[in-house]
């Protein structure tokens, strides 16, 4: 019961902000760059999509491959799928994405849940290290290229702040590469833990293939994201804007950060001040948010009929493990 609420809770103040959004800038305004697009523009937009998120699942298969877990990708892709449509739709549950995935592997493929674990680990890893370096060089290109941009105590925090997890990425991969606990800092003892961590350990090391296999397919989905930002930013009819792409799809990463449904309220806010600043509009900045929740609400909720098949199936196979205890209970009475 928490957990819906905390769902509706979020959802609600998303349709807030949204509804704030648009009572400012005007239907109209946002409604007028939709017109713009045809069915082949959509099209477009849809595999630009297609190819930012499965190119995510081929990162994870490869990771899953490099640990000596042969999985078929089109079983990579679907639980893949399925963690996306829970991130998408309640990512107020911090890694339940990764959670499920996990889990997932243990119960459809057999994988050890410490590497399983890991490998989601590792996927969440290379996201965020290439996430981190869009939305740097996104916001140079913002500060560089935007109108009446003040720097203010907020825009200062803001600088701070990127600079502050680049540094803790950094961090983290000197101890990964020198092989050096960061789970010891927080638990002394033996067990799961470590045996995640000695999995991660394994990957991170420079003479292995599937970490630069990794750290490519990483720089590919950003590179399809860009490409997505940019070609929607030329079919609303703004010119070959590559540069300002960078900053929009480094906005969507700083959006997706807020744990509200589809990014709801929180991606169109930002993608309005971006659109404003580089001189796009901000009523394209809101359509541009509208567009993408779209496209990606149709892989979610493919995903999310994948969630519900590997639920049903994961209550099924719980029930008959439960029975069989059952069987063997009432034997052991006869």
């Amino acid at each position: 019961m928490k957990r819906l609420v905390l769902i509706l809770g979020t959802l609600v103040a998303g349709v807030l902000l949204f509804g704030f959004l648009i009572g400012g800038v005007g239907w109209n305004e946002v409604w007028e760059p939709l017109r713009a697009l045809s069915f082949l523009n959509a099209l477009i937009i849809f595999l630009l999509t297609g190819v930012f998120i499965l190119t995510g699942a081929l990162r994870w298969h490869v990771i899953l491959k490099g640990q000596g877990c042969n999985i078929p990708l089109f079983e990579t892709v679907k639980m893949y799928l399925a963690g996306f449509a829970l991130w998408f739709f309640a990512p107020v549950f911090l890694f339940g994405n990764e959670l499920f995935r996990a889990s997932s592997l243990k119960e459809q493929q057999c994988i050890d849940l410490a590497k399983g674990m890991a490998s989601v680990l590792i996927d969440r890893i290379l996201e965020v290290t290439s996430n981190l370096f869009v939305v740097l060089a996104g916001g140079v290109i913002f500060l560089v290229m935007g109108d009446h941009i003040s720097y203010s105590a907020k825009m200062i925090a803001a600088i701070g702040s990127i600079g502050g997890w680049l540094f803790l990425l950094a961090l983290l991969y000197i101890r990964l590469f020198q092989k050096k606990s960061i789970v010891r800092f927080f638990w002394k003892g033996t067990g799961g833990a470590q045996e995640v961590e000695e999995e991660i350990f394994q990957f991170f090391q420079l003479r292995n293939p599937a970490f630069w296999q990794g750290i490519c397919l990483s720089l590919g989905k950003s590179i399809a994201g860009i490409a997505r930002a940019w070609a929607i930013i030329f079919f609303f009819g703004k010119g070959f804007a590559i540069l300002p792409a960078i900053t929009i799809h480094a906005f969507y990463y700083l959006a997706i950060l807020v744990p509200i449904p589809a990014a709801l309220g929180s991606h169109d806010i930002l993608q309005a001040i971006a659109f404003g600043a580089l001189g796009l509009g901000v009523g394209t900045g809101a359509a541009f948010a509208l567009v993408v929740r779209a496209v990606e609400m149709l892989f979610a909720v493919a995903g999310l009929a994948l969630l519900f098949h590997f639920g049903v199936r994961l209550l099924g196979k719980l029930m008959l493990q439960k029975g069989n205890k059952v069987i063997k209970a009432l034997g052991h009475e006869l």
